[in-house]
């Protein structure tokens, strides 16, 4: 939560100068951003919290403005599936916000996260009003069910290899960071339990996979900070 002793000027500024960054609310006005705000709470949640489950009745949506979550649904049998990762810039929650429905899926926090939480009818108030920031929000839900739908064909129709393959250079066209060589960083640590939940492959494939993939030379692995030495030669696997 917003820090009690804090100068509420000071935090309100400081989320005006985030938000005039982000791409939903970058033309709106600073009234309209203090009226925004209004209705906003700053929340902070710990490394591996859970913000809501899978089921969860919906009341509210998130704006991450750091860190770094999962999204994850459990099967009966309790097989974990994350099917995306989330951080700075991404709206978190809101398709139960627009339908009123139960979470569909369970959000848990990789690293410390600041978001700011909207509750449902702040939310359809405020989209009323400014529908140029619904139909931002409308695009980004479609892109993460596109997105979804590909992981799962992946998940349905390739191989273990191609497989995590295909979800490193996922990962990598959104957090990765170019370097010199051609190399990309994805910047996020992640641990081969999540990239087997996101691949569709048991902890130990993934291990194994790894570490073949370090003796070739095509990756490297720095306590969870995976860099692919070689993307070109990860997409072969694909087009294979």
């Amino acid at each position: 939560m917003i820090d009690p002793g804090a100068d509420m000027k000071e935090v309100v500024a400081g989320l005006k100068w985030e938000l005039k960054r982000h791409p939903f609310f970058a033309a709106l006005s600073d009234e309209e951003l203090e009226g925004f705000l209004a209705a906003a709470k700053s929340v902070v949640f710990p490394a591996r919290k859970q913000i809501f489950a899978q089921g969860d009745q919906s009341d509210c949506l998130y704006i991450l403005l750091s860190g770094k979550i999962k999204i994850s649904v459990h099967s009966e049998a309790g097989k974990e599936t994350v099917l995306a990762f989330m951080g700075r810039n991404e709206v978190l929650g809101e398709m139960g916000v627009f339908d009123g429905g139960v979470r569909s899926a369970s959000a848990t926090t990789l690293q410390e996260t600041r978001a700011l939480q909207l509750f449902r009818a702040d939310v359809i108030s405020f989209l009323e009003h400014h529908p140029g920031v619904a139909l931002q929000i409308i695009a980004a839900l479609s892109k993460r069910i596109r997105d979804t739908n590909e992981l799962l064909e992946d998940i349905a129709t390739l191989p273990g290899a191609p497989r995590l393959a295909s979800a490193l250079l996922r990962l990598a066209e959104l957090y990765g960071k170019e370097e010199e060589s051609g190399a990309l960083r994805i910047d996020m640590k992640i641990s081969q339990g999540n990239l087997g939940a996101h691949a569709g492959l048991m902890r130990e494939n993934v291990n194994r996979q790894l570490k073949l993939w370090e003796a070739e030379g095509l990756i490297a692995n720095d306590h969870g900070i995976i860099t692919l030495l070689y993307p070109d030669k990860l997409k072969s696997l694909l087009e294979e």
